[in-house]
C-alpha cells in the first residue's frame, strides 16, 4: 500500500501540489505580507479611482497606466510573470504604503466633495469598502497637504514633484520588501 501511495505522489504530486497552492506572497510592508489574492482584491476599488481619472491626484501622481489595473492570474505557474509585471508591483507597493500612511491621519470628507470628484458616478455599488475609504482618505490627504484646497487644480510639474518627494518620505518611513525582483 505504501508503494502505491509513494508511486501516486511521485506521479501526481507536483501537479496536485501546484493546484493546491492558491496564493503567492508578493511583497511585505512593515510586518504585513501581501499575497496575490490581496493585490487582486485591492485592484477592484482601484478601478473606481480609474473611472474618476483626471480628477484623482492620487492615481495621476503615481502614474498608474491602464495595464496597472489588470489583475494578475491567481495561479502563477511561472514566476517570470511577476518579474515582467515588476513595474506594476512597484506602483502598487507605493500605493499601498500611501494608503497605510494615510490610515493613521484623520481626514474628513463631505458628500459634496465626493460628488465633485465623481465618486458616486464611478462607484456603481454605492458601498464604501475599507480599501475604498482609504483611497478617499489618501486622495483628500494629498489635496489638503499640497493644494490647501479641495477644488480641482491642474496638477503641474512643480506640484507633481512635491508629491513625489512626499511619496519618497512615506517610502522610507514604511519598510518593505518585494519578493519577485
Amino acid at each position: 500500500m505504501k508503494f502505491i501511495i509513494i508511486f501516486l505522489m511521485t506521479i501526481f504530486g507536483p501537479i496536485s501540489l501546484a493546484q493546491n497552492i492558491s496564493d503567492t506572497a508578493i511583497f511585505k510592508i512593515e510586518e504585513q505580507i501581501f499575497y496575490l489574492s490581496d493585490v487582486n482584491k485591492f485592484l477592484r476599488p482601484l478601478e473606481v479611482f480609474r473611472c474618476i481619472g483626471e480628477k484623482s491626484y492620487l492615481v495621476r501622481s503615481i502614474e498608474l497606466s491602464k495595464k496597472d489595473y489588470e489583475s494578475i492570474s491567481p495561479f502563477v505557474g511561472d514566476y517570470k510573470v511577476l518579474t515582467r509585471r515588476q513595474e506594476q508591483l512597484q506602483k502598487l507597493l507605493l500605493l499601498n504604503k500611501v494608503l497605510m500612511y494615510s490610515a493613521s491621519i484623520n481626514v474628513e470628507v463631505t458628500e459634496s466633495e465626493l460628488d465633485a470628484i465623481g465618486l458616486k458616478k464611478c462607484n456603481k455599488s454605492g458601498e464604501l469598502s475599507t480599501v475604498l475609504k482609504l483611497f478617499i482618505r489618501s486622495e483628500f490627504l494629498l489635496r489638503d497637504r499640497f493644494l490647501r484646497q479641495r477644488t480641482p487644480v491642474a496638477l503641474d510639474a512643480h506640484l507633481l514633484e512635491k508629491i513625489r518627494i512626499f511619496y519618497s518620505g512615506v517610502n522610507r518611513r514604511l519598510s518593505s520588501q518585494i519578493y519577485f525582483l
